[in-house]
């Protein structure tokens, strides 16, 4: 496992680089944090996503749980069904990225939203068909967004998993102890 830096040494460089302490004083923060230049780099991402986004929330959590799904990032798909839940989203909806087939609550441009994250995980590529769903439904600037969501998080992914770093504390683990199954290689296997 990547180390972490201390709670207090997390929050200094944090507040040097406009991070909130809340945010700062996460795990994943704490492995960012050191390389505080790097970390600057990666949380203009999260704040441009995040904070200036023009993407719906919903939309950007249901590429990012769909990633952290595909990835078997523990520590995104968790912290993600913690924010999704924070959003309203209903658990059939959230959990349903598990299995989007099945779940009947996704329109098509959801299902298009959750291909695209299959799809940059699998090819680095949207399909056309997937474009042509997502052109309709969205402004450019959101185009841009999406194509940005999907690959930032497909990076943040592997930088959780890769460092290793454990939930934080009161983020509960895989819901219902289901886990993906990671052995399996296809999107078909997997939905």
């Amino acid at each position: 496992m990547l180390p972490l830096v201390s709670i207090d040494e997390s929050a200094r460089l944090g507040e040097k680089l406009g991070i909130e302490r809340w945010l700062a004083t996460s795990n994943i923060w704490r492995a960012l944090l050191n390389n505080p230049s790097a970390t600057a780099g990666f949380y203009a991402g999260i704040d441009a996503l995040f904070f200036h986004n023009k993407v719906p929330a919903r939309t950007r959590e249901l590429i990012i749980l769909r990633m952290g799904w595909r990835t078997g990032s523990e520590y995104v798909f968790c912290n993600h069904v913690r924010i999704s839940r924070e959003l309203g989203m209903p658990d059939a909806e959230i959990l349903g990225v598990r299995d989007p087939k099945q779940c009947h609550a996704y329109s098509e441009v959801d299902r298009a939203a959750i291909d695209l994250a299959d799809e940059m995980h699998e090819h680095t590529e949207v399909t056309p068909a997937t474009w042509a769903t997502l052109e309709k439904a969205f402004a450019r600037d959101e185009l841009v967004e999406l194509l940005l969501i999907g690959g930032f998080w497909r990076m943040a992914c592997g930088f959780a998993k890769s460092a290793k770093i454990q939930l934080d504390a009161g983020v509960p683990s895989w819901p219902d102890g289901r886990e993906p199954d990671l052995t399996l290689r296809s999107r078909r296997d997997l939905s």
